[in-house]
């Protein structure tokens, strides 16, 4: 049965958890190497085909989508103090970070062409919540853009979800290599609402990500995949014991799903002891702990490592139960692969990650999102290699109710999610980030 993990206070000073503003550090360098170039023999330093009548900024401009509250707030022309966040595509930096002023607009003054990683966010203070006459809640929205300057960029915040349970930790593996250990891997769920659910016979799984617009994989041809309203495509799945009420989940309660429920400890330090897992994904050649109810592979497809399905990259789902063999399929055109549609009714959760590569051509050219933006709008960005350093993600919290911890869900997991250090079977108040 899972247990209990919650604080009955958030740490007394927030950490605010701010990324480095790069535009500084690239200005910084530019002009370490012109005053080395000042002092080098034979170099001489050229004025840029630049006039100061150039406008190479960005500007963003920050709302609500839900009109109603934005006037109830006195938002209408835009939303103050919003935060927002760039990350360019194929920089291993942290994301440029901005503050809209109090319509709402935010301008960045040196633009680099490029593709970008942008979101916004925003958490209502409680004396804005009280104003409003709700409780505290967040406010996120996020997209890919082709960038060139001048630009000007439109974000609409959506609102917060009232959910049950959430994927509310991560820690994946790395890209896989022949001979690398990686079966360390484990996700955690949490019971983000005030009513028990069952766990019995839910479904995980990993859906279609593939957004590059490859001569193999032409836009036009996954925009079924990708676009599709009704659901999300699959054919990786796992399941969830239980025959209706034997797996309960009480408010503010969390599960632990190990790949393999052994002690990687002995392998590396760094890597958790998962012996106390609450399940473990099945697979055809992993070590099995008895103690541990296993969840079998019940897709259309099963992952070919032998372990059970590994979380690299990708769009990932929880679902309501559903019988499998009864759900639309689809057979793609690109290896005959057979997939099935998870509906949009039965999702609990949906949540995206992807690497944050110096060198990363997924996101070059790309379509549209993997999943409809009701459903997710923007991927986390991790480093690659965090994972193996005993850093994993987390759902940020997002206030206390009642000495329960409520976490971050605007369904933007650029925003949702952080770097933190791994803590698998617990969610405490001064262990998991919190919005400034």
């Amino acid at each position: 049965m899972p247990s209990r993990h919650t604080q009955s206070a958030p740490p007394s000073g927030r950490s605010s958890h701010a990324p480095k503003c790069v535009s500084v550090v690239w200005l910084a360098a530019i002009a370490l190497v012109a005053c080395a170039a000042c002092d080098t023999p034979g170099v001489t330093l050229i004025d840029p085909d630049v006039s100061d009548d150039d406008d190479r900024s960005l500007t963003v401009t920050v709302q609500l989508e839900d009109t109603a509250l934005a006037q109830v707030l006195a938002w209408e022309n835009g939303v103050p103090e919003a935060q927002v966040l760039l990350n360019r595509v194929g920089d291993e930096f942290d994301p440029i970070v901005l503050q809209t002023d109090s319509t709402g607009t935010a301008k960045l003054q040196m633009l680099l062409p490029g593709q970008y990683r942008i979101a916004a966010q925003r958490v209502l203070r409680e004396d804005e919540a009280g104003a409003a006459g709700v409780v505290v809640r967040a406010f996120g929205d996020g997209r890919i853009a082709s960038l060139s300057a001048p630009a000007v960029l439109e974000l609409a915040l959506r609102a917060d979800q009232a959910g049950s349970i959430v994927v509310s930790e991560v820690l994946p593996g790395v890209t896989p290599m022949i001979g690398r250990y990686d079966w360390y891997q484990y996700f955690e769920l949490y019971n983000n609402s005030d009513t028990t659910v069952y766990l019995d016979a839910m479904l995980w799984g990993k859906a279609w990500e593939l957004i590059k617009d490859y001569d193999a994989f032409p836009c036009q041809v996954t925009e079924r995949w990708r676009n599709d309203s009704l659901g999300v495509w699959a054919m990786y799945i796992h399941r969830f014991p239980g025959t209706g009420a034997d797996y309960p989940v009480g408010p503010g309660e969390i599960v632990t799903v190990a790949l393999d429920a052994i002690d990687h400890s002995t392998v590396n330090p760094l890597f958790p002891d998962l012996t106390s897992a609450d399940f473990e994904l099945e697979g055809s050649a992993d070590p099995d702990n008895p103690d541990v109810p296993n969840m079998p592979q019940v897709g259309p497809s099963h992952y070919h490592r032998g372990h059970g399905l590994q979380l690299y990259r990708g769009v990932w789902f929880l679902s309501l139960p559903l019988e499998v063999e009864s759900l639309v399929t689809l057979i793609d055109p690109f290896g005959g692969r057979e997939w099935v549609r998870i509906p949009s009714p039965a999702l609990v959760d949906v949540v995206m990650w992807d690497f944050m590569l110096p060198i990363d051509d997924n996101f070059v050219a790309p379509c549209t999102l993997p999943v409809p933006r009701m459903l997710d709008r923007l991927a986390a960005a991790v480093p690659n290699i965090a994972f193996e350093h005993g850093i994993s993600m987390h759902r940020k919290g997002l206030r206390m109710n009642h000495g329960r911890i409520l976490l971050h869900d605007v369904n933007v997991s650029f925003v949702d999610f952080v770097q933190a250090a791994l803590t698998p079977g617990s969610i405490e108040a001064d262990s998991i980030p919190w919005p400034r």
